[in-house]
């Protein structure tokens, strides 16, 4: 039996008919991503655009992932200095979330009125509770905005800011898919969980939920819901399946770290930072993290690694790093129990640690001792 002649706009239609019975039969359950691969997120959603057109002052603070976007849709408010890559103010600017003692010391030079900071509020979680420990009264900055990508923090501002003042952002939003608003509300849920508001990120958590339950957005932040309140079976759960749909996701391997080093798993939560710091080998909070959970799991040379790595990224950008070098020193104190060749290594990094005057004097009292024991028994000068 002869087949009828086809023209070519018949074969192109039946060819895409089969690749997309194909798709269909062998991936369904794909659908999900590969809607989102061909209708993306929009920009309000995918970058801190709603942040950065909120923010307004004449003495600016902010952190790296801020300069970045700051740059990009409201570079008039940056100063000359911090446009160049080369400033010391630049650089102190991108230091200071770590080490809140230097964003006071720029403070008292610069007196900001407004404080920005955007993305992963681990990055600068030390900054974020300095200026949450106070009480409420005494805090000189006050947090006025927040939304999926950033907080607005301001000087002696008239009033804190309220769960309600939420509605406002999302109305910002415009009209948006009901993933893209469960994957704002996720994310803003995070940042409340952050500040210490566990209540509020429930309820947008559950909204977030409700419109999308299978988003890793609202799966991870779920999971980190359930660690704010200490329920860490819960909170393992929910990162699992978070990474049953992406093994690579940040938020969800967090959280299963979080969750396994809370219930004692330690050689467990080590390997699933191993798994992290290969998605964010250069990241210094990454790091310290992964130091000290290799650690608790007895991975020595790993942690020694680890913090050699810090070492050398706070020498270039001009950090200080003497809590490396004393913990650096300590690691290679417990390696020279099976190898003597660790105690000369032991001795180089607590002098370095004890040398520095930043170093906290819990430590150097300690670091003096450990030195004087290692010389003792490991007869060195």
């Amino acid at each position: 039996m002869a087949f009828p002649k086809l023209s070519k706009s018949a074969r192109r239609k039946i060819l895409f008919l089969v690749l997309f019975a194909a798709a269909v039969s062998g991936g369904v359950w794909k659908w999900p991503e590969i809607e989102t691969w061909i209708f993306p997120p929009p920009p309000v959603i995918t970058t801190p655009r709603l942040a950065c057109e909120a923010v307004n002052g004449r003495s600016l603070y902010f952190n790296g992932i801020a300069l970045t976007w700051l740059e990009k849709l409201r570079p008039e408010l940056l100063t000359a200095e911090d446009r160049d890559p080369a400033s010391a103010r630049r650089r102190a600017f991108i230091q200071a979330p770590q080490n809140p003692k230097l964003f006071r010391q720029l403070d008292r030079q610069f007196r900001f009125d407004t404080l920005v900071l955007v993305g992963e509020p681990s990055n600068y979680q030390r900054l974020l509770d300095h200026l949450l420990d106070p009480e409420p009264e005494k805090r000189d900055f006050r947090l006025v905005y927040l939304d999926h990508w950033a907080y607005i923090f301001k000087r002696d501002a008239a009033r804190v800011w309220q769960p309600s003042d939420g509605e406002p952002v999302r109305a910002r939003l415009g009209k948006i898919r009901a993933r893209d608003h469960a994957t704002f509300l996720a994310m803003a849920a995070g940042k409340m969980l952050a500040i210490r508001q566990p209540d509020v990120a429930k309820r947008w958590l559950d909204e977030a939920n409700s419109l999308d339950s299978r988003s890793i957005d609202v799966l991870s932040g779920l999971a980190g819901y359930q660690i704010s309140i200490g329920r860490w079976v819960e909170a393992e759960s929910f990162a699992d399946r978070a990474l049953a749909r992406d093994a690579e996701s940040l938020p969800a391997l967090a959280a299963k770290i979080v969750a396994m080093h809370a219930t004692k798993h330690h050689k467990d939560a080590y390997l699933f930072s191993k798994r992290l710091n290969t998605l964010l080998p250069e990241e210094p909070v990454r790091l310290w993290q992964h130091a000290q959970l290799a650690h608790e799991a007895q991975e020595i040379p790993d942690e020694i690694e680890a913090l050699q790595r810090l070492i050398t990224l706070a020498r270039d950008d001009g950090r200080p790093a003497a809590e490396y070098e004393f913990y650096l020193g300590e690691a290679h104190a417990f390696e020279a129990i099976n190898s003597a060749d660790h105690a000369p290594l032991a001795l180089e990094h607590l002098r370095r640690a004890v040398a520095d005057p930043l170093l906290p004097a819990e430590k150097r009292k300690f670091a003096e001792e450990r030195i004087a024991t290692i010389r003792e028994r490991a007869g060195l000068k």
